[in-house]
């Protein structure tokens, strides 16, 4: 990705809501309100550590809205940033067409050229395509990165908009940095009418390291990631 430009950043803080502005993204704090169950929260093998925040508990979530072709995207901010003080933890990199649209960001201390953690927002404009080939291809996407036969697991799929896990067991040779070959996440992607998006929430880790702390997904986190992802909407344009 060749597009790493600084963004100019306006920040507006009273004591009931945070408003940010990022290239034309509007970010508002808001409580997340009710409890989720874990029906759906084990997609993937989890060791007993607590890296993830605790499920019995649901934390005020940093809401994010984007207009992104015909729709406009109502999504929570990158799952390590928590509270209004951490709204600066990130670096981003924005590239945009005529009919797509990147948006990444990693936390501030990491690199994207060996990153761990990753959360993505893409658009395309897709006349030609209808939902059922948007998916294929998005997990057809990703699949192209693994070694082996990647997997992928459907947490729900309701409202025209769909939630699934991705497991890469073996990442190809040129994306596996210091170790960490494997990559797993969480992908949300809906459509209004011919406009695409896709929010992928991802890490990277060493096969190893698998059923032991240093895993990065456990019950708690597998169980929080499925929370915001459900709390995504892509909504028509007003």
């Amino acid at each position: 990705m060749s597009q790493r430009s600084s963004r100019n950043m306006l920040v507006f803080i009273t004591a009931a809501a945070l408003t940010l502005l990022i290239s034309g993204a509007s970010l508002t704090l808001a409580a997340a309100s009710g409890s989720q169950n874990g029906d759906n929260a084990k997609p993937f093998s989890a060791s007993s550590s607590d890296n993830g925040q605790d499920s019995s508990q649901v934390a005020p979530m940093i809401m994010q809205t984007m207009t992104i072709y015909n729709g406009l995207l109502t999504y929570p901010a990158p799952h390590w940033i928590t509270s209004p003080k951490d709204v600066g933890n990130f670096k981003a990199s924005r590239e945009q067409t005529k009919s797509s649209f990147t948006f990444e960001q990693i936390p501030k201390t990491h690199d994207f050229e060996n990153w761990t953690m990753l959360y993505g927002v893409y658009g395309w404009h897709l006349p030609d395509y209808d939902f059922k080939r948007f998916i294929a291809e998005s997990l057809n996407a990703l699949a192209l990165g693994c070694k082996e036969q990647a997997k992928s697991k459907l947490v729900s799929a309701e409202g025209g908009s769909v939630i699934m896990t991705y497991h890469c067991a073996a990442l190809v040779d040129p994306l596996v940095k210091n170790g960490k070959d494997t990559e797993s996440g969480f992908l949300y992607m809906s459509h209004v009418g011919s406009s695409y998006v896709k929010v992928y929430q991802a890490w990277r880790s060493s096969n190893k390291d698998r059923d032991t702390p240093a895993w990065p997904i456990n019950d708690a986190s597998v169980t929080n990631a499925i929370e915001r992802m459900k709390r995504i909407t892509y909504t028509p344009r007003q």
